[in-house]
Formats: C-alpha cells, sequence, structure tokens
C-alpha cells in the first residue's frame, strides 16, 4: 500500500517538474476592420499566440480558405517567418525560419479585396494546419474569423457646401442643386463640400482654382456608394473686377458735348432727357453729339422729320468693348401754324390804292349816317312824336261789322214820322 502511494506522489512530481513535450500555440486571423462594403480592401494579419522560451516555435504549415467568388487576393507584404502563395480561395502559409521562435509573431501580413457588387452578408476565413512546438508536433489551435460585408450606400447628397470669402444664394439647403455668389478681385475660391454618406464620393470641377471674369460655373458632382446615384450641385460664381482706367475708358457711354445748330441746349454731361420747342418753320435738326471716347460708336434717330407736336430724339451712345450702351433724348415739341389773317383795314400807307380810298369814303358815310340816324331818333324821341306814332299805332282798331236789327226790319216809316214831328217843332218856335 505504502509502494503504491509512493509511485502516484512520484508520478505528480514528474508531472509538476518535468515539462510535457505536447505543447499549445495559437494561431489567430486578425482583420484591420471588421465590417466591409464591396470594393473595399482589408489587411489581414495571421498571428502566432503563446509562444515563449518553454513553448518554442519551430514550424508550422497553415491553410486559409475563403470564398473565392466574393474575396481577391490582392498581394503579400511579406514577413520575415513565412512564405505565402495563393489560389483562388485558399492561401497556405509555411514557416521559413530556421531557429524556434520564443514569443508572439506576426507568422503573415496581406490584402484582400471584397468584389464590386456583391451582397450583404459575410465571408468567413477558415484557418488549419499543423506546427511544431520543441522540435515535437504540437497540440495547436486555429482561430479562423469573419468580415461582414454591408450593403452600399445609395445616398447621392450633401450635407453641406461652402465658399469662403462669400455667401451662397439662397442658403445652402441639401435639396437645392442651384446657387450664386460674387467674389470681387479674387481668382480662385476654396469650395468646401461633405457628403450626407461619408463614403459617397465628391467630385469638383477644378474652374475654381482659376476663376474668370464674369460668370463662372462650378459643379459638384456626388456619387453615391454603390454608383448608381449621381447628384450635381452647380454654383456660379461671379466675379467682378475693379476695372483699370483704360478698360474704364472703354466702356465709357457719356457724351462730351451736345449741341443743335440754330437752337439752343444746355448740356450736361450727366443729364439724359431733354426739352426743346420750335418753331412750325423747322422740319429736321441738325445735332452734333460727340462722346467722351472718340471711339465710342453713336447713333441718332428721330431727327430728320420732326412733326408738329411731340417727337423723341434718341441719341444712343455703344462703348469701345461693346458691352455697354447708353441713351440720352430730346423731347421735342414742334409748335402748330399761325392762322392768316385777313387784313381787314387798309394800308393807309399805300394812298394810290384806289380800292383803299372807296373803302374809307364807304366807311366814313356808314358811320356819318349811323350818327345822323341815332341823332334824329334822339330828338324825335324827345317831341314825343315817336311816342305818339307808336301810340296812335297801338289804339288804331279796325271798323267791324256788326248785323244790328235794323238791316233785317224796315224802319224808313218810323223815321219819317219822327222827323216830320221834329219839323214841326221847329217850326212852330
Amino acid at each position: 500500500m505504502k509502494k503504491r502511494l509512493f509511485k502516484l506522489a512520484f508520478l505528480a512530481f514528474m508531472l509538476v517538474v518535468i515539462p510535457s513535450n505536447i505543447k499549445a500555440v495559437t494561431f489567430s486571423v486578425i482583420k484591420s476592420t471588421d465590417n466591409v462594403r464591396p470594393g473595399s480592401t482589408v489587411l489581414i494579419s495571421v498571428m502566432a499566440n503563446d509562444v515563449n522560451s518553454v513553448d518554442s516555435l519551430y514550424g508550422y504549415a497553415l491553410t486559409l480558405k475563403y470564398d473565392g467568388s466574393l474575396i481577391d487576393f490582392v498581394n503579400d507584404e511579406g514577413t520575415s517567418y513565412s512564405n505565402l502563395s495563393n489560389n483562388p480561395g485558399t492561401l497556405t502559409i509555411n514557416s521559413k525560419f530556421s531557429e524556434g521562435l520564443t514569443s508572439d509573431v506576426e507568422v503573415a501580413r496581406f490584402n484582400v479585396r471584397v468584389k464590386d457588387g456583391v451582397a450583404a452578408g459575410s465571408s468567413n476565413f477558415n484557418l488549419s494546419g499543423t506546427c511544431k512546438i520543441n522540435d515535437d508536433t504540437g497540440d495547436c489551435t486555429y482561430n479562423g474569423s469573419s468580415l461582414s460585408v454591408a450593403a452600399l450606400g445609395t445616398d447621392a447628397s450633401l450635407s453641406s457646401l461652402s465658399i469662403p470669402n462669400t455667401t451662397l444664394s439662397p442658403g445652402f439647403s441639401s435639396d437645392v442643386t442651384d446657387y450664386k455668389a460674387t467674389v470681387q478681385d479674387i481668382t480662385s475660391v476654396t469650395v468646401d463640400a461633405s457628403a450626407t454618406d461619408p463614403n459617397a464620393t465628391i467630385a469638383i470641377t477644378d474652374n475654381y482654382k482659376s476663376l474668370q471674369k464674369g460668370d463662372n460655373k462650378i459643379d459638384i458632382v456626388v456619387t453615391s456608394e454603390d454608383g448608381n446615384n449621381k447628384k450635381t450641385y452647380t454654383v456660379v460664381v461671379t466675379l467682378n473686377v475693379t476695372p483699370t482706367a483704360e478698360e474704364l475708358l472703354k466702356q465709357d457711354t457719356t457724351l462730351k458735348s451736345l449741341t443743335i445748330k440754330n437752337q439752343k441746349l444746355d448740356f450736361d454731361k450727366a443729364e439724359k432727357k431733354y426739352y426743346l420747342t420750335v418753331e412750325n418753320s423747322v422740319d429736321s435738326l441738325n445735332i452734333t453729339a460727340v462722346p467722351t471716347n472718340e471711339k465710342a460708336k453713336v447713333q441718332i434717330e428721330g431727327n430728320k422729320k420732326i412733326n408738329v407736336g411731340k417727337n423723341t430724339i434718341k441719341i444712343t451712345i455703344t462703348s469701345e468693348d461693346g458691352t455697354k450702351t447708353d441713351t440720352y433724348q430730346i423731347i421735342v415739341t414742334k409748335k402748330e401754324a399761325e392762322k392768316e389773317i385777313t387784313q381787314t383795314c387798309p394800308n393807309l400807307n399805300n394812298m394810290g390804292n384806289w380800292n383803299a380810298f372807296i373803302w374809307i369814303i364807304i366807311t366814313v358815310i356808314a358811320l356819318v349816317t349811323f350818327t345822323l340816324g341815332i341823332f334824329l331818333g334822339y330828338i324825335l324821341c324827345k317831341k314825343g312824336v315817336l311816342q305818339k306814332i307808336f301810340k296812335k299805332k297801338e289804339k288804331e282798331e279796325v271798323p267791324v261789322e256788326i248785323e244790328t236789327l235794323s238791316d233785317t226790319i224796315d224802319l224808313s216809316e218810323t223815321l219819317k214820322t219822327i222827323n216830320d214831328g221834329n219839323n214841326k217843332k221847329k217850326k212852330g218856335q
């Protein structure tokens, strides 16, 4: 019994004191990211952990399997510990060192790319193999991994857009695509644009680096991550440049002088409208308009025919460079023709004219007759003659025959008797 207990105690001592020939090292797949999108490149590392001076690593032969329909091997970044060889879907990792490794090491480093257009899901990396620890076959652990493939974004909008040193009009909104801005004497600007989806791409036409005088159309094109959607934002940047003295002269559309032959016009360079009244005899106006810039073009309209009433004369000046025009106006009022007056009085200076002499005689006689008529009327009125005449006329009656009984009864015998009686009385007296 004692011997048996002694053997068990000795065995336990040996297990503790004497190291075992079968050791354990862990090989693991490490990724630079766990979530990827189609078209993304991922850095893959294979690590050997739990390696130390007691459990030294003397060799390995590893096989990494992946889905070749989803993943492409890109390149081997190389390590001093392994040789890599790849066939689509299978990567072999073989040790190439001669002495044992006594610390954790990266035994492989390479890049893979998720193929374009793959559906969302996951792609596995399965690791297997053999290892040698302390010159003996080791009981190693092999940990694979997987990549989570997310769907590509479809958003092609901007979350912000601005240009320093100017203001966009209207203010930025993700749904608004057309803007205007103005800068002064600046030949380049910076376009700050951010996509709503950070994985979307932004392309900006490079004319913002060298603006030209006037309007400059700058396009900001946003492409969604999946490449199926595009949205273009446009900013028209107007560059105003302070003109030189020579440029100002080429743009000048003013008049230095404005005159009208035989007419008075008070010219003022800043005044663009004038008023003028002319006699009826004026049918046209001879106008001289001298531009400040002698190379500017002057055109005069409406001065060849002046009608009765209001007439508008336009004087148009076109700048030397043809970029500007300006107009002066002259409002001309032409008087109406005077009506012909018939002379009723003779020309007394021409006494040899018998018609005039006769006219004078007739006039004198008419005046004398009229005067005598008035005088005679006054005298007759004073004497009452006129009143009597007019009064008599007023009382004069027209006799009217009245039919009496005498016209129907015979009174001759009666009258005879009366007359005889009257005669007897006279005789008796």
